[in-house]
């Protein structure tokens, strides 16, 4: 199992020095295999990640591997609860898991059809999955499904809100929208653009898109589009701190942007290999980079 490495000056990657201030590696999270999925508990700051090997690891805010566990199938998807205390977890096609902070499973659910998108709430207690077939559920804590609806095209991203019990939701391609934890439908916009990525902020009120050759698409909390930042290259991901001070995006052709929230470009560079996901902090000072096969850089601004 590799070890986080502790920053000096001779483990700065060359790929840091670009346009604007750049930042500085805090600490990198190496794997035993390809990176398959990771996300960010937003207030303990610690990293939960999966590689291929197949095993799923969580290491607190320092880059210290705090527990590790081998699996039977790999992590397809992967998201833990703001507070730490749980998360949840696809293997496969259709086996989704409920974790503990510990990496333990407290419930197993088969779904009917491959899931395409996972989503924890911020204090564990609900987790919604949207399957290929347009169906999506919600479960609580208990395993009890607690919701189900249909959209008219499968979702490819969830996210629930932080401060109102809301589930923000997009399709590839012609579908926004938010629900309540009934599955009732809040709003839905249609879009004309492909998405590669979903980010809202903490209370909802600021959604962007990744929509590729389109930059990152901005919304309003109500679904409302308000305009665009143009970034070069085929935006595919993106996250946002809670407060909408600060986006991480990266492009298909290997850029990688720190920007504002009028979208001013602070930092551009280009990075050696294919990025599997971003996550931005919670203010905004901070984000990780997640590598297929180079592990996890915390980049400090």
């Amino acid at each position: 199992m590799s070890l986080p490495l502790e920053p000096n000056p001779t483990e700065q990657p060359g790929w840091l020095v670009g346009q604007g201030v750049g930042p500085k590696v805090a600490w990198r999270l190496g794997t035993d295999g390809a990176l398959t999925a990771f996300t960010l508990a937003r207030e303990t700051r610690e990293v939960v990640y999966a590689d291929d090997s197949p095993a799923i690891y969580r290491a607190d805010g320092r880059g210290r591997i705090q527990c590790m566990m081998r699996q039977a199938k790999p992590v397809r998807l992967l998201d833990w609860s703001d507070d730490g205390s749980a998360g949840a977890a696809v293997f496969g096609n259709e086996n989704l898991v409920r974790l503990d902070r510990n990496l333990q499973s407290t419930f197993s659910v088969d779904l009917p059809d491959t899931c395409t998108a996972l989503a924890m709430s911020p204090y564990g207690n609900h987790i919604a999955v949207a399957m290929s077939n347009g169906l999506n559920y919600i479960f609580n804590e208990r395993k009890k499904r607690i919701a189900e609806f249909q959209t008219v095209r499968p979702l490819a991203f969830l996210q629930f809100c932080s401060t109102d019990p809301v589930l923000i939701a997009a399709a590839e391609h012609g579908l926004l929208c938010c629900h309540d934890l009934k599955g009732a439908e809040v709003w839905q916009e249609r879009m004309w653009n492909n998405v590669g990525d979903l980010a809202i902020t903490g209370s909802g009120d600021h959604i962007y898109l990744a929509g590729y050759s389109h930059g990152i698409q901005t919304h309003d909390g109500g679904g409302s589009p308000l305009g665009s930042y143009v970034l070069e290259g085929t935006v595919s991901h993106l996250s946002v701190s809670f407060e909408p001070q600060r986006l991480l995006a990266s492009t298909i052709e290997g850029h990688l942007y720190w920007v504002d929230s009028d979208g001013e470009l602070l930092w551009a560079t280009s990075v050696p290999e294919a990025i599997v996901d971003l996550q931005c902090d919670a203010i905004g000072e901070w984000g990780l980079v997640g590598f297929e096969t180079g592990g996890i850089y915390r980049l400090d601004w």
